[in-house]
C-alpha cells in the first residue's frame, strides 16, 4: 500500500499536531526546552521591551535552540484580551486594576530619577527644586496630556514645571537629552541601560515621586502549565540580574 498524494500534502500538518499533542498534552515530566520546537510569545511594555528584551531573546536561544519567539507590545488596555485570545504567554510591564483571572507577580520596584545632560545644565547634584524648575522638562505620556502626578504634586506645593514635550517613547526622550538644556523625570532602569552612547547624569528628585512595580502577569490558569512556569521562571532570573547589574554600575 502507497501513501497516496493527498498523504503527503498533508503529512507536515499531522507531524506538526503529533509535536503538539505529545509536547503539550502528554507529557507529564514538566518541560524540556532544549526539545521545545514550539513559540515562546511574551509581551512588553515598551520600558520593558527596550530593557530586558535582548537578554531574554539570548537565553531563550540558549536553552530553546529549536523555539521561536514573539515579542508582543501590551498595556492595560490590552493585556487581558491578548492573554485570553492565547496571543501572549505572559505579559511584562506595569499594570493597574487587573481582574482576578490574572496572576501578577512583582519583578522588582522601580524608582524615578531625574535625567540629563549635565554639561550643559552644570548644576550642582542632586539638582536642586530651583533648578529643576528652572529647567525646561520632557515626559512620558500616554493620554497626549502634557502633565503628570508630578505636576499636582508640584500643584500641592503651590509651584509648577515647565513642560515643553511629551511622547510615548522612552527612547526618544533619552536620544533628545544629550546635548540640550533640557530634562526628564524617568524609570532609572532606563536611564541607566546602554540603550544608545551618551553620558547622562541621574539623580535623586528634588520632591517625592512614588515608586512603582514592574510586574509579570499571566492567566491564573494557565501559570502551572510546565511551558508558562519555566518561562515565568526565565523571566524573573533574567530581569533579576539585569536589575542588579544596572544599579551595581551607577
Amino acid at each position: 500500500m502507497r501513501p497516496t498524494t493527498r498523504a503527503y500534502e498533508i503529512e507536515p500538518k499531522v507531524r506538526q499536531i503529533m509535536r503538539i499533542f505529545s509536547q503539550e498534552i502528554l507529557s507529564t515530566n514538566g518541560f524540556e526546552p532544549a526539545q521545545f520546537e514550539g513559540l515562546f510569545k511574551v509581551g512588553f511594555s515598551d520600558y520593558a521591551e527596550q530593557i530586558f528584551a535582548p537578554q531574554l531573546f539570548d537565553q531563550l536561544q540558549s536553552l530553546a535552540p529549536n523555539a521561536k519567539v514573539l515579542f508582543k507590545p501590551v498595556d492595560t488596555s490590552n493585556c487581558v484580551e491578548l492573554l485570553e485570545a492565547r496571543e501572549v504567554d505572559l505579559c511584562i510591564g506595569v499594570f493597574s486594576e487587573l481582574p482576578n483571572k490574572l496572576r501578577s507577580t512583582s519583578l522588582y520596584r522601580e524608582r524615578h530619577l531625574c535625567t540629563f545632560d549635565n554639561t550643559v545644565l552644570n548644576c550642582n547634584l542632586p539638582i536642586s527644586l530651583e533648578d529643576y524648575l528652572d529647567t525646561p522638562q520632557m515626559i512620558i505620556t500616554a493620554n497626549q496630556a502634557l502633565t503628570s502626578q508630578v505636576d499636582k504634586t508640584l500643584a500641592q506645593m503651590e509651584i509648577k514645571r515647565n513642560v515643553v514635550l511629551g511622547t510615548t517613547r522612552f527612547l526618544t526622550i533619552r536620544r533628545m537629552l544629550t546635548g540640550r538644556r533640557v530634562l526628564a523625570v524617568m524609570a532609572e532602569m532606563v536611564g541607566r541601560s546602554t540603550l544608545i552612547e551618551d553620558s547622562l547624569t541621574l539623580c535623586e528628585p528634588p520632591i517625592d515621586i512614588p515608586d512603582f512595580d514592574v510586574e509579570m502577569v499571566s492567566l491564573r490558569g494557565d501559570s502551572q502549565h510546565p511551558r508558562i512556569l519555566w518561562l515565568s521562571e526565565l523571566v524573573k532570573e533574567v530581569v533579576t540580574e539585569k536589575v542588579t547589574r544596572l544599579r551595581g554600575e551607577k
